[in-house]
């Protein structure tokens, strides 16, 4: 498959995209990138939260409480038994009853087989009973929120083909994202003269398409299809 470089200067008609470049270079592309990950995952789980698990990454086992997942969505955690390997699903929890799951004589008591999560400061994960490292870790299901490439798990740039965590049927969406910042990008550093409105109006109506494109892959209608509609 063609790099997302590529990509992005055949959907543009920028040329061929260098580092020396400026609106955008090649930094801006890998970000832009980046964004589009981002930008694709939260309109899709926003269209079909079922498709949350199409975008979900499986953390190491934690032996220890207060995880950061940099604010990541978390879609389930579950915590060993005291038996290697047999996890039990956690229930979670308000952070208001985080005294109750830890005391027997109360209805919430979180036992191993039973377990309890809730999420603290700065989104920080924590299990009840709390691990101890000794085949009763706890690992967190969750909206990965880090965008890398599926071949060596690097961050994502613009020399990549593939995206991890990420379902292959919507890679396409990132480019276009892409695209669609490169243009914009473009356009931002053209003035509106007689030197630059042809070419700003061929910029344009390629940016028009590409947007199009890419928000009826979300069901947005642009202004144009919303008004055919309402004849």
């Amino acid at each position: 498959m063609a790099t997302f470089q590529a990509q992005v200067e055949a959907l543009t008609g920028l040329g061929t995209l260098h580092a020396t470049d400026t609106n955008p270079n090649l930094t801006e592309l890998s970000q832009f990138l980046k964004d589009g990950v981002i930008d694709v995952t939260s309109k899709s789980i926003a269209l079909d939260p079922k498709t949350k698990i199409e975008f979900s990454r499986e953390s190491n086992s934690q032996a220890s409480n207060a995880v950061d997942f940099d604010g990541a969505d978390i879609i389930a955690v579950v915590r060993e038994s005291a038996v290697a390997n047999q996890w039990e699903e956690c229930r979670f929890i308000d952070p208001s009853r985080q005294y109750k799951v830890t005391n027997t004589e109360s209805l919430d008591y979180a036992s191993k087989f039973n377990p309890a999560y809730t999420i603290l400061d700065n989104g920080q994960v924590s299990v009840f009973p709390t691990p101890n490292g000794t085949n009763e870790h706890f690992k967190v299901y969750y909206v990965n929120n880090d965008p890398k490439d599926q071949t060596n798990n690097a961050a994502l740039v613009y020399g990549h083909s593939d995206i991890k965590y990420f379902p292959s049927d919507k890679v396409y969406l990132v480019a276009l994202y892409a695209a669609i910042k490169s243009l914009e990008a473009k356009l931002a550093e053209y003035t509106i003269d007689e030197e630059d409105i042809e070419l700003v109006q061929a910029l344009s109506v390629n940016l028009g398409n590409l947007k199009e494109q890419y928000n009826t892959a979300f069901g947005v209608m642009a202004p144009k299809q919303q008004a055919q509609r309402g004849r």
